[in-house]
C-alpha cells in the first residue's frame, strides 16, 4: 500500500489491475482515477489498493 501523502497527479503506480498513471485524485474519498498504460482505459482505485513500486518512479516507466 503507498502513503496517501505520496499519492498525486501525474504518479505512475500499480494495482492489481495492471499498471497506470494517476489523473485525478479524489482525497476525500481516498480514491484515483488511473488512465491504464497500453489502452485507453480508466480506472477508479482507491487508495489502498495502490503498490508502492519503485521501478516505477524513475525517468524510465519500465521493469528492468
Amino acid at each position: 500500500m503507498m502513503e496517501a501523502n505520496r499519492i498525486r497527479k501525474g504518479l505512475v503506480v500499480e494495482c492489481q489491475q495492471g499498471v497506470g498513471t494517476i489523473l485525478v485524485v479524489d482525497q476525500e474519498a481516498e480514491t484515483v482515477l488511473l488512465a491504464k498504460q497500453g489502452s485507453e482505459e480508466q480506472l477508479a482505485v482507491s487508495f489502498d489498493e495502490i503498490e508502492d513500486n519503485p521501478q516505477l518512479h524513475g525517468s524510465c516507466e519500465q521493469y528492468y
